[in-house]
């Protein structure tokens, strides 16, 4: 599965889920108080991403295509 990137849009992000809530879904509420600055689709599901969070899915999983 290739990782996709796009701009940060709640509403790519489940109802209820953090990432819709606008947080870092990959880092969690009680660890990241920064904003999501991009959406992913990763191996593990649609991620809300910080810019830390941002090198470290790419660190992980490789570029997006």
């Amino acid at each position: 599965m290739a990782l996709e990137k796009h701009p940060y849009e709640p509403s790519l992000h489940g109802a209820g889920t953090v990432g819709h809530s606008g947080s870092c879904s990959w880092h969690g509420l009680k660890t990241c108080a920064e904003e999501p600055t991009s959406s992913y689709l990763t191996p593990i599901g649609r991620m809300a991403a910080c810019p830390r969070a941002e090198r470290q899915i790419e660190d992980l999983y490789g570029s997006p295509s």
